[in-house]
């Protein structure tokens, strides 16, 4: 109010000399801000609000690492039938389900297409990862593989699977459908 009136009204010299000022009339004077305890309250609600929302939240994550695991798993696979089509040569998928990884290949091992890991230490960060029921498929120039294989992906209760047929189809597969 005292500022209202000063800036309002500037001809009254009293009310100037009284802006930011403490007079022994007016008693201490109460400028603008937040305590230290109005502070930490605000962060200690913020903090809890955030460890409710993170707790809430983890398992959508999981969720969506597995997707797109098993989202790279369907275009490498696909990747892999371009490749034996481009090269007009078969390709080998040889995977290793202990290190978590699988590697694209030519038939006679020269070359490597692609090497791809799923392990802790990689942006996947899956618990587990299990190809059935072979660990190394051959993918013909036609896109015919050698046998109907599974590559399952999961992170604690939550898996998918990616089913490569023999027909040459690739399909993500949701829990229902394994």
């Amino acid at each position: 109010m005292l500022h209202r009136l000063a800036w309002c009204e500037p001809h009254h010299s009293s009310h100037l000399s009284q802006v930011g000022r403490s007079t022994p009339a007016a008693g201490r004077l109460r400028l603008a801000g937040f305590t230290l305890a109005e502070m930490l309250l605000v962060l200690v609600v913020l903090g809890i609000l955030t460890s409710v929302g993170y707790w809430q939240m983890l398992p959508a994550l999981e969720r969506q690492r597995v997707r797109r695991t098993t989202a790279v798993i369907a275009a490498d696979l696909q990747y892999a039938q371009a490749m034996a089509a481009r090269q007009r040569r078969p390709v080998v998928i040889i995977a290793q389900p202990v290190l978590k990884a699988y590697l694209i290949r030519d038939r006679p091992g020269t070359t490597v297409y692609r090497q791809r890991f799923f392990g802790d230490e990689t942006d996947y960060m899956i618990d587990a990862f299990d190809v059935s029921p072979k660990t190394t498929v051959e993918i013909f120039p036609n896109g015919v593989a050698t046998a109907t294989t599974t590559f399952t992906v999961s992170i604690q209760d939550y898996e998918r699977h990616v089913r490569l047929t023999s027909a040459g189809q690739v399909r993500i597969l949701g829990v229902s459908e394994s």
